[in-house]
């Protein structure tokens, strides 16, 4: 038989962490700066009275929002929740909606930045053979190329004239 010692100290922590709650104080000190502290400020604090902030976390606060935009919290139905006011909070809805967004714009500039790269690379290479053909090209070494039929032949200087013209019509597309 299994000891209940880690059973009963796992309880014991989760029922000690559960009431325990903390107090945090805001006050503005002598050199006007604004101080947040668990310990209540001093006598010669600026201020009426240390005001004592609520830390408690909302009961809502960690729902997932639905695809409608309302909380399971609302019962109610509330307003047009996808334009909130320009000086209001954002719900944990619209915030869900931001980052969704975000994330999305994210990922088609990832995808456009990495065509532009794909691109750029294939003109390089293009650029590359274009330059190498028409250096092949104006050596004047004899150059051969395959006919309709699939057979090889040798360039005359018409068809010669034809492929730098090809080669230099690539060269000015692709090397920029």
């Amino acid at each position: 038989m299994k000891s209940p010692l880690p059973i009963i100290i796992a309880i014991t922590v989760l029922l000690a962490t559960a009431t325990v709650t903390a107090q945090v104080y805001k006050w503005v000190d002598k050199d006007g700066k604004v101080q947040y502290s668990d310990i209540p400020p001093p006598a010669d604090a600026k201020g009426a009275a240390p005001k004592k902030l609520d830390t408690r976390v909302p009961s809502n606060a960690l729902e997932v929002p639905s695809t409608s935009g309302k909380t399971a919290a609302d019962g109610k139905a509330k307003k047009d929740s996808k334009t909130p006011a320009k000086d209001g909070p954002k719900t944990l809805a619209d915030k869900a909606k931001d980052f969704d967004k975000r994330r999305t714009d994210e990922a088609d500039a990832a995808k456009k930045t990495a065509e532009i790269e794909r691109v750029a690379k294939a003109n390089k290479e293009r650029c590359t053979e274009a330059t190498n053909f028409l250096r092949d090209i104006e050596s004047g070494r004899p150059l051969a190329a395959s006919d309709e039929k699939g057979e090889r032949v040798i360039l005359d200087d018409a068809g010669r004239s034809a492929q730098m013209d090809r080669a230099r019509k690539a060269m000015t597309e692709s090397c920029k």
